[in-house]
């Protein structure tokens, strides 16, 4: 299956996770390497980047995990990944990867929060073994979006149209520019002005026992 990467998000050191959309199917995809999470070294093989191409083969294993991310868990045969030569990324209309009207519609209206601190939704999960996508995007104008460090955590604030979300960043571009000069190199990565294709995830629950998939950035793409 040929895959349009949308996303690459870092987990936790050297330890990263990738998501493309199938065009031909019309879904999404989180491919794991005979099962497991990307590397460094495989990231950087294989010239895996938001925008970028590869072609990959199921391995003919079933992913035993629960909803939502059992929707799009893939495992794939490492040996066959192949990075293709893409033409030029595209984020908005036609072939493009989907996006929901608002941040609840994208996840079917399963949205919910722990609380609200300064008009923002805190603590924004989707309930373990909902059976909607994972996954999902929302397009913005790029004043919706806005980021801020907290307590040594990159947050982003969401806005829309509707709601604010204080969500937790998982994007690698975006917390390696953090981690390199701050907020102002995240607000120097991103357009100053014009829509942005913000796509969102949700982790894995790590609660227990586990019952809430808590909802972050994982990149913003234009």
């Amino acid at each position: 299956m040929r895959l349009f990467i949308t996303e690459v998000t870092e987990m936790s050191a050297g330890n990263y996770c990738v998501a493309g959309w199938d065009a031909q199917a019309q879904r999404m995809i989180r491919p794991l390497p005979n099962g497991q999470n990307w590397t460094s070294a495989l990231l950087q093989q294989h010239a895996v980047t938001p925008g970028a191409a590869i072609d990959v083969f199921n391995n003919g294993h079933v992913h035993n995990g629960m909803y939502p991310h059992s929707t799009e868990d893939t495992p794939i045969n490492t040996a066959t990944i192949q990075h293709i030569a893409p033409a030029q990324a595209r984020w908005f209309g036609v072939g493009a990867p989907p996006v929901g009207g608002s941040v609840q519609l994208a996840f079917g209206g399963h949205v919910a929060h722990n609380s609200v601190w300064n008009g923002a939704l805190q603590g924004v999960f989707v309930p373990v073994g909902t059976q909607v996508g994972s996954l999902a995007a929302i397009s913005l104008d790029r004043g919706q979006i806005d980021f801020v460090d907290e307590f040594g955590k990159l947050k982003a604030l969401v806005n829309d149209g509707q709601f604010t979300y204080k969500l937790a960043v998982s994007s690698l571009a975006l917390k390696s520019a953090w981690g390199q000069g701050g907020i102002p190199a995240v607000i120097h990565a991103l357009p100053n002005a014009g829509q942005v294709h913000v796509r969102l995830g949700l982790a894995r629950a790590f609660d227990m026992p586990a019952h809430k998939c808590y909802m972050m950035v994982n990149g913003v793409n234009w």
